[in-house]
């Protein structure tokens, strides 16, 4: 007779692999029609995007759903879910603490928040400090360039606006779950791109300034 402690035990288990093929299904598809409506993308590049794709989404689905996080995760959809604040983070900026915070944490691979704002729809996003200098108190991040510690960008742009962001726990939420705002004012969320969906996977939410420590 099976242990009723070994039932509960293999519907746990049964629960996780549904977690996972529910978070690798909707993560083909999104990027599947992310790569179809890439009008900019060559064939060779293309060919090569799909020749990994399973790699990264497998990766991303088991670090999703063994990550440790307060959000609601809606597998079936590949998203987070939590309440988004009425307004846009830029407008609550303290950069004297945003200052403090990198002068303090700053490190390569750290997961960091960055507003960023275009033709009015303000989101926030994820990204990762690759370069440190601390002599100038700047750093950049892997896909949206060099910012000071204060959270300015270093070279300003016409098309969008950037602010980096001191992390705490409703600006990561805003950032994984796609948050964002029209003109000041809360619209729906958008849905993330694997790259963003595995950068979430890595956040650290015990303690933002630390890396997080992920299974191979």
């Amino acid at each position: 007779m099976t242990n009723p402690q070994d039932q509960t035990f293999l519907w746990q288990q049964r629960t996780g692999q549904q977690i996972f093929a529910e978070l690798s299904n909707a993560l083909y598809e999104r990027e599947l029609i992310r790569l179809s409506q890439d009008s900019e993308l060559s064939a060779e590049l293309l060919k090569k995007r799909l020749g990994s794709m399973s790699f990264y989404i497998k990766k991303a689905a088991e670090h999703i759903s063994e990550l440790y996080t307060p959000l609601d995760l809606d597998s079936q959809n590949g998203s987070w879910i939590s309440a988004q604040s009425v307004k846009p983070y830029s407008v609550k900026v303290q950069q004297d603490k945003t200052e403090l915070f990198y002068n303090e944490h700053a490190k390569m691979a750290l997961v960091v928040p960055i507003s960023v704002t275009h033709h009015g729809i303000e989101q926030v996003v994820l990204d990762t400090i690759d370069e440190i200098d601390l002599e100038n108190s700047q750093l950049h991040c892997n896909e949206h360039g060099w910012f000071y510690f204060s959270g300015q960008q270093k070279v300003e742009s016409n098309i969008y606006h950037k602010l980096l962001l001191k992390p705490n726990k409703a600006i990561m939420a805003a950032a994984c779950c796609g948050h964002q705002w029209l003109n000041g004012r809360r619209t729906s969320p958008r849905l993330l791109s694997l790259r963003e969906m595995l950068l979430a996977s890595r956040v650290n939410w015990r303690q933002f300034s630390k890396l997080l420590t992920l299974k191979k």
